[in-house]
């Protein structure tokens, strides 16, 4: 008796360790950390298409942590934080044209007002603007639900929906201008203020997930960014066109001149590779 007593405790000690242990290990799945990679093709689409329109796209490029934890077999919350260099292309009028579209630089290639000071100011040069390359960095934090079907051989399928906000770090712009009977290529130019403090707006997309061994897994995906808030600051005030309304002077601006308003909305398509621990 005694002995069908202690192997019985035996077996109950046995099976409640390995029930611990794996639930230990299932609990730790639950949490997954890893890291990804992605180049995308970016556009931004201009709202005022009398003044500027989207002059093709670009490619850009992010990296970064990610972070995922399941909620249930099939779905997971996925989080996580990237650095993304974003790239979008303006189109402005000819330099020929009455409303063609202006800015001032000083001799240390930085944006002025465009002030009857600053336009008399023989140091400083106009600028006609024929085409603007955009390259803004952000921050990235995204918020979305992966929905994974079950293990198909070595494969898992999952489609993905959320949220994703930017915060921007950094803004330079290229532009192609005209200037006296030339046209040179401003480079590197330092824009932050032109560009909008953040950006909002949803992720669509789906990929797969091999596994390698254990939890370890190899994931790939294809995502359309849709943004709905402005990449540009509205309120630009280096840029300006030719206002022939205006007959007096008003304040500091000079006689024939006035701000633009700026609004374009970015996009991309991104393809990410990555490793989830």
């Amino acid at each position: 008796m005694k002995k069908i007593l202690l192997l019985s405790a035996a077996y109950l000690l046995t099976n409640l360790s390995f029930g611990q242990i794996d639930n230990e290990v299932n609990e730790a799945k639950n949490l997954r950390f890893g890291l990804k990679g992605s180049l995308s093709i970016d556009w931004l689409s201009p709202s005022n298409k009398k003044k500027f329109v989207s002059n093709g796209s670009g490619l850009g490029y992010s990296w970064g942590a990610q972070v995922e934890y399941r909620l249930s077999k099939t779905v997971s919350f996925v989080s996580g934080v990237g650095i993304q260099t974003s790239v979008g292309k303006i189109g402005f009028f000819e330099a020929s044209s009455k409303d063609s579209v202006f800015y001032i630089l000083n001799r240390d290639e930085e944006f002025q007002d465009f002030t009857a000071e600053n336009l008399s100011d023989s140091l400083n040069s106009t600028f006609w603007l024929k085409n603007r390359r955009y390259k803004i960095n952000y921050v990235n934090i995204p918020i979305a639900f992966k929905m994974k079907t079950k293990e198909i051989g070595y494969f898992k399928y999952y489609g993905t929906f959320g949220l994703n906000l930017g915060i921007k770090t950094k803004a330079i712009v290229e532009d192609e201008v005209e200037f006296g009977n030339s046209t040179p290529t401003n480079t590197d130019l330092d824009l932050n203020t032109g560009a909008s403090f953040a950006r909002t707006g949803l992720i669509f997309g789906g990929g797969a997930e091999y596994n390698l061994s254990g939890s370890t897994s190899l994931f790939f995906d294809l995502t359309y960014n849709y943004f709905f808030s402005n990449a540009l600051n509205g309120d630009d005030k280096y840029l300006g066109v030719k206002d022939f309304t205006v007959t007096e002077p008003s304040g500091s601006r000079p006689v024939g001149f006035k701000e633009i308003n700026q609004k374009a909305i970015p996009g991309s398509v991104a393809l990410t590779v990555g490793i989830l621990f």
